[in-house]
């Protein structure tokens, strides 16, 4: 469609500028996402937005009245402003969107949680060029098990495609088409999103921002171990699930990591607590091996999953 040659009066139709490009809406996907102040420059790695354009769009917003801009320098920070009429209208519909992802989400952890699924990780494709109302799901598996997760995250997904209103497309992956396989392939599987399961790190993508480096995943992992470490003291039923959770794996299909969780296993019945924090905070090269392999997150409490799951099951 062309752009309208007949404008429309703001005061009557505000949310044609308010809406009317995708940073725009980008922008207040991140805002909406919390109630804190952010600065610009996170905005725009959360956004995935040049810096310069955020700025332009942020001014725009804040003369509509929708934003407050406050400091200056590299104390300036940006929130919603509450009094305007619209936001508690544009938070609900943010929030709306964040729950048909959630409901993705959830489907691809409870297929995953079966210890018969035939396969190691689900994900959402890399998103360059979509087809509209489409969402493409990627699945891991052994060359003799894929067929079988395919058909069954296929099952499943259709269930959801009335209430969401999307159309899920599932796509299989198997050894052959990991990072030794061709570079364009390579460079696609290195932007998914996970949603279930293991996948190798280096794969993994912080939701909403950039692809990571190895540096910046080994030291969110790091991270994550402390987090997990804190936990251990007042619910050493963390140690006991996770252990359950490893036999389970073990004793279903083929795992492409099965020394490094038979290594928890060893390390889960053997050590005592006191020494798997420690472990756990270690900045070794083996203790940063097996960070890759956590098996907590899927057993963890959500209240202590929080800014965990990037670092999993996101």
């Amino acid at each position: 469609m062309r752009p309208p040659t007949q404008r429309q009066d703001p005061v009557r139709s505000p949310l044609n500028e308010i809406l009317g490009s995708e940073g725009n809406v980008r922008i207040l996907r991140v805002l909406t996402g919390t109630d804190e102040a952010i600065g610009r420059t996170r905005i725009a790695q959360l956004a995935q937005l040049n810096p310069a354009g955020v700025r332009r769009s942020l001014d725009r917003l804040a003369v509509l009245g929708l934003v407050e801009i406050t400091g200056s320098g590299r104390n300036l920070v940006v929130r919603l402003r509450d009094r305007h009429p619209l936001v508690e209208a544009l938070r609900a519909l943010f929030q709306c969107e964040r729950r048909i992802f959630d409901e993705i989400r959830q489907m691809a952890r409870s297929i995953a949680a079966d210890p018969s699924f035939p396969a190691w990780a689900v994900w959402v494709e890399d998103p360059d060029a979509p087809s509209p109302g489409t969402l493409d799901i990627g699945v891991l598996g052994s060359a003799n098990g894929i067929d079988d997760a395919v058909r069954s995250v296929e099952d499943r997904y259709h269930e959801l495609e009335p209430s969401l209103a999307v159309h899920f497309v599932v796509h299989g992956y198997t050894d052959a088409d990991l990072p030794a396989g061709n570079r364009e392939q390579t460079e696609r599987l290195e932007r998914v999103t996970l949603l279930a399961g293991w996948i190798p790190l280096s794969w993994r993508r912080e939701s909403g921002g950039p692809i990571l480096s190895h540096r910046d995943l080994d030291e969110r992992a790091l991270d994550l171990g402390g987090r997990i470490a804190d936990l251990l003291p007042n619910d050493r039923s963390i140690l006991e699930r996770a252990l359950k959770w490893i036999e389970e794996r073990l004793r279903s299909t083929a795992y492409p990591q099965l020394s490094e969780l038979d290594e928890w296993r060893r390390i889960l019945k053997e050590l005592s607590v006191r020494q798997i924090q420690a472990l756990l905070r270690e900045e070794s090269e083996r203790a940063t091996r097996l960070r890759q392999s956590f098996p907590f997150f899927e057993v963890l409490p959500s209240t202590g999953r929080g800014t965990m799951r990037t670092e999993r099951s996101s």
